[in-house]
């Protein structure tokens, strides 16, 4: 008796032993399952949008639905993975064609299949959760120990369903954060549209002026239309430059002289130049930027440096450039009123304000560190309060620049024009 009593309990062990076991794989290739789902809704929202990681999300997209054709195992989910299979082959096809519009469609449907796949993986949770209580129930009755381990199983399943539904709860967090995220990139972009178009629509304003006051000879007239033209070809430029980067966080390809970029700038600031002593010093170089790029990086360092001027002492502002190998350094320093420690730490953030009592939105540094930025360069900041600021900013060289030619002759000037050398004032 008792020799039988030993094997039933045995016996019954060895089942409860490989109901868990069965029971824990169960639960973790649903997790699995819902996992994966997860990871392809997500990567199948972002597959079709312009950027240098989309190839990369393709490559993973694909690497999901691979590892899910295992795991399709529950009635109803082979068919669906394989339309998911081919909906995302065909994405990946109208990617590489460049047809963005046609690929949106076919991730919307793929998204849709992706959700019914969800569903199915929710259906099955369920019902391995009622088999595996349908099997614990005689078990425990007849034995603690397959209780226990029934018991056990359930809480695999149980911790299983909510990890899922935590992912869940990321995704949907996540998904509300990149939502603000691109709210807060297109206040950004508003403001910033609306900083730097100002600069080349004052001297354009008041060009405008004169004109409308008459008495002027047609030399000048004509003179002054080329000014117009010449600001209006800045701005549409700056208006192409800015929304490349909006669209894709990358400026537009280019070079220009340091010094064209300068004269520009200083040419803009008008009347405003009298008020300070400006100091000039920038050797003719090139480097890889557009020339709008570059002037609305040095009209931001010029303005704010006179902008935040001393009421109690004349402005004094100087502008200085250097060529460092492939990179080209490129300082504005004044004597104004300076920073304390806590906003030279915050003095790049968007919207923010070293003081109160000076107008302007908070952009101009933020503007000036995302160009760089984008041109992989570099931006730093040094202030103290009471005696000025200096912002240094190194960007790349031209690889043309005829400094950096091996070699190679330098092209003579044009006959009757002089070469440029550089740029000194003051």
């Amino acid at each position: 008796m008792v020799a039988a009593i030993v094997v039933l309990v045995a016996v019954h062990a060895w089942a409860a032993i490989a109901t868990a076991r069965g029971a824990r794989e169960l639960s973790t290739n649903a997790l699995r399952s819902v996992m994966l789902a997860e990871d392809m809704r997500r990567q199948l929202s972002n597959v079709v949008t312009p950027s240098a990681d989309a190839e990369r999300t393709l490559l993973l997209l694909e690497r999901d639905v691979s590892a899910y054709e295992p795991l399709a195992t529950w009635e109803g989910e082979r068919p669906e993975w394989l339309i998911l299979s081919r909906l995302t082959r065909q994405v990946r096809e109208e990617v590489a064609r460049g047809d963005h519009r046609t690929a949106e469609r076919s991730s919307a449907l793929a998204q849709e299949s992706v959700e019914r796949l969800i569903a199915l993986n929710q259906l099955e949770a369920s019902t391995i959760g009622r088999q595996l209580i349908g099997l614990g129930r005689p078990q425990v009755a007849i034995d603690g120990l397959v209780g226990v381990v029934v018991v056990l199983a359930l809480g695999q399943l149980a911790r299983s369903r909510l990890r899922a539904l935590e992912l869940e709860r990321a995704v949907v967090a996540l998904s509300l954060e990149e939502v603000e995220g691109k709210n807060r990139e297109l206040d950004a972009f508003a403001g910033l549209v609306a900083h730097d178009l100002r600069l080349p629509l004052t001297p354009v304003q008041a060009l405008v002026g004169l004109l409308a006051r008459g008495g002027r000879s047609e030399a000048e007239v004509r003179r002054i239309s080329e000014r117009i033209a010449s600001a209006a070809s800045r701005m549409s430029g700056l208006i192409e430059a800015m929304l490349e980067l909006s669209r894709s966080g990358q400026v537009p390809p280019g070079e220009c002289s340091v010094v064209a970029a300068v004269e520009a700038v200083l040419e803009e600031l008008g009347p405003v130049r009298d008020e300070v002593d400006l100091r000039v010093e920038v050797p003719e170089v090139q480097v890889a930027c557009s020339s709008e790029v570059l002037g609305q990086i040095v009209g931001n360092l010029l303005g704010n440096a006179i902008k935040y001027r001393a009421t109690d002492r004349r402005c004094q502002v100087k502008v200085s450039c250097a060529a460092d190998g492939a990179m080209v350094r490129l300082a504005v320093s004044d004597n104004g009123i300076g920073m304390s420690p806590e906003a030279e730490r915050r003095a790049f953030e968007p919207f923010f304000r070293a003081s109160q009592d000076r107008p302007g939105h908070g952009l101009g540094l933020s503007i000036v560190e995302r160009y760089v930025q984008a041109l992989h360069g570099s931006v730093t900041l040094t202030s103290q309060p009471g005696l000025g600021t200096r912002v240094e900013i190194w960007i790349p060289r031209a690889a043309v620049d005829p400094a950096a030619r091996r070699g190679q002759p330098e092209r003579p000037p044009a006959i009757g024009r002089p070469a440029r050398q550089g740029l000194t004032i003051g």
